[in-house]
């Protein structure tokens, strides 16, 4: 066979393997695309939950509008669960599709291996003719040349090509290995989805307990709202006197200085709802007259994060002892800079006391649980020093014992000197 019919044949061997496996890769990308179609139509639904969830949380406080948010809510986490669910799959048909380019081109490296053998074995020939020979052969001695120079050249594309192909199979391993990392990111928030689930379960079992509470009327719920409100009222004074009667040392040299980002926010979107201390809502609201923390408006659902690293001292639920009257569900964490922090008012705790934490991790998931005229986030911010947890008995919920994060009002700090600027 002619010579340079040999390296036509080499490169139809290199390229074979692409041709062969092209159609199951662009099947592949053609669903890859379609799922893509969804995801971007499953957003635009969630986002239409969220703004009617904002809608409704900004009526009068109604039967109606209470079923209202929570069908929305159950909605939407339902949705948040099939967008990733989609988001997994498309990942995983990312990465086969991967697989099979990094397959051709460990093939095409092969099948160039091999032809760059062969025309150093050519090259190797022919270097041994003997220039005499050569002279003495019918052809003449620029004939001589003319060949070494095809030779050499073909060695350099072959090298060349061999150069581009292990390019192209380092990017493919590159993304390769970065849709892996996503896929990772996928499950980990599938994970997350499937906690928001079990919240968008309790709240099915709060709906029904709600309708069982009200017997279905407008009437029922009026009442409701305000059995509650006595029990809250009731129960923050009794709070307020137990902490006022708490031993306080103020110590500012084991405190960081004041400025924002000592911590970090603990949810991924702000929306305060209220501030810390004297506000128009604190003495309406809160028997001291002032509120101990700042609320951040969020649905149920929401990753709450650890502000700052630390060390879980314990967690719990106040509405086991007296339902709607506090925290509700809360985590309590001691950081390591002097701050310690309180979550309150939480759907599901997903850490436990003696577990350490890092910045940014998530904790729990947001809720409307405790004392809450709607979903939120309530952060509290105390000297270490200053803060315990403490168990006693409540005159408000008779015979309940609570255990909950305790401290003079004295030693409650505003947390917007430690967060970032908005």
């Amino acid at each position: 066979m002619p010579r340079d019919y040999r390296w036509v044949l080499f490169i139809l061997i290199l390229l074979f393997p692409l041709f062969l496996r092209a159609q199951t890769a662009e099947e592949l990308q053609t669903q890859i695309d379609q799922r893509s179609k969804q995801i971007k139509e499953i957003e635009k639904e969630i986002a239409q939950y969220q703004l009617s969830l904002a809608a409704t949380t900004k009526q009068s406080n109604t039967l109606s509008g209470e079923i209202t948010i929570i069908n929305t809510t159950i909605k939407k986490l339902n949705a948040d669960i099939k967008l990733t669910e989609t988001k997994i799959a498309n990942s995983q048909q990312t990465i086969q599709k991967l697989q099979l380019e990094i397959g051709n081109k460990d093939s095409s490296i092969e099948n160039s291996k091999i032809s760059l053998g062969e025309s150093l074995r050519l090259l190797a020939q022919d270097r041994d003719i003997n220039l005499l020979e050569q002279i003495a052969s019918d052809n003449s001695f620029s004939d001589f040349w003319i060949n070494q120079e095809k030779i050499t050249k073909l060695e350099g594309e072959v090298q060349e090509q061999m150069a581009t192909l292990r390019n192209l199979r380092a990017d493919l391993v590159g993304r390769k290995t970065a849709t892996e990392m996503e896929k990772r990111k996928l499950l980990s928030l599938n994970n997350q989805l499937a906690d928001q689930k079990k919240i968008a379960n309790s709240n099915y079992k709060a709906k029904d307990e709600l309708l069982k509470q009200t017997k279905n009327q407008e009437v029922g719920y009026k009442q409701l709202l305000a059995d509650r409100q006595a029990k809250k009222v009731a129960f923050e004074k009794e709070l307020f006197d137990f902490e006022s009667k708490l031993k306080f040392i103020s110590d500012p040299s084991k405190l960081p200085s004041t400025g924002r980002g000592t911590l970090a926010w603990p949810l991924d979107s702000i929306r305060i709802t209220q501030l810390f201390g004297i506000t128009s809502a604190s003495g309406r609201l809160y028997a001291s007259g002032s509120h101990n923390g700042v609320d951040f408006g969020t649905p149920i659902g929401t990753p709450v994060r650890t502000t700052r690293s630390g060390l879980v001292k314990g967690s719990g639920n106040t509405d086991l002892a007296c339902p709607r009257a506090s925290y509700g569900n809360w985590i309590f964490i001691e950081h390591d800079n002097g701050l310690s922090t309180v979550y309150g008012h939480l759907s599901l705790v997903k850490v436990s006391a003696g577990q350490r934490v890092a910045t940014g991790q998530i904790i729990a998931y947001s809720g409307s649980t405790g004392y809450s005229t709607g979903p939120h986030l309530h952060l509290s911010v105390f000297p270490s020093n200053s803060v315990t947890i403490t168990s006693f008995m409540s005159k408000t919920c008779p015979r309940a014992r609570l255990t909950i994060p305790t401290a003079n009002p004295q030693a409650y700090l505003d947390p917007m000197l430690y967060l970032p600027t908005l």
